[in-house]
């Protein structure tokens, strides 16, 4: 069971990065994810398209309002400059309630680490919390960047299902201990 609302994830840190809530504005340079057809490769967006951009920020806003879920701005904490969204998504997955962490950054800063780092301080996080049992990632099948970081964030793939019209891999951690 999912203990909700979600707390904010806005003011968490780690080492190099910095959490804050999204605001509309962030669409400005979200748009260089919307903009890379390798990016988007695995999301049902169109290149370019700024709609697809507000969509994406204002669904987690939405969240956000409804059950304190939702994907945050992910900053570089010297310079303050973005490299994604990184949050705690409520998810049904096959009937059940699940709390997912999703993670996206701008091609621009692939292969850094980052999305490692702020996926590992969502698990920390939601475990402390204990905002859910365990915690999942749903990734496509064909996505190995992403089940890469899954399984650096201590998952390990569970099944396929279909979420959203699309097929997806469930990584899950292990149940929180004691």
């Amino acid at each position: 069971m999912i203990s909700l609302p979600i707390p904010s994830l806005d003011g968490l840190t780690t080492d190099r990065l910095a959490f804050r809530r999204l605001v509309p504005e962030d669409v400005g340079w979200w748009m260089d994810y919307i903009a890379s057809a390798e990016a988007i490769r695995f999301m049902p967006f169109t290149v370019g398209s700024r709609a697809d951009a507000e969509a994406m920020i204002r669904r987690s806003l939405d969240r956000t309002a409804a059950d304190g879920s939702g994907l945050h701005a992910v900053l570089l904490r010297e310079g303050a400059t973005p490299v994604g969204q990184v949050g705690l998504l409520t998810q049904e997955v096959d009937g059940v309630a699940e709390l997912e962490v999703g993670y996206h950054l701008l091609p621009g800063q692939w292969g850094r680490g980052y999305a490692t780092e702020a996926a590992v301080a969502c698990r920390r996080f939601a475990e402390a919390h204990r905002l859910a049992p365990t915690l999942i990632s749903l990734i496509d099948p064909d996505n190995h960047r992403s089940q890469a970081v899954a399984r650096r964030n201590g998952m390990a793939p569970e099944k396929r299902t279909v979420h959203r019209g699309a097929e997806a891999l469930v990584f899950r951690t292990a149940p929180w201990g004691g």
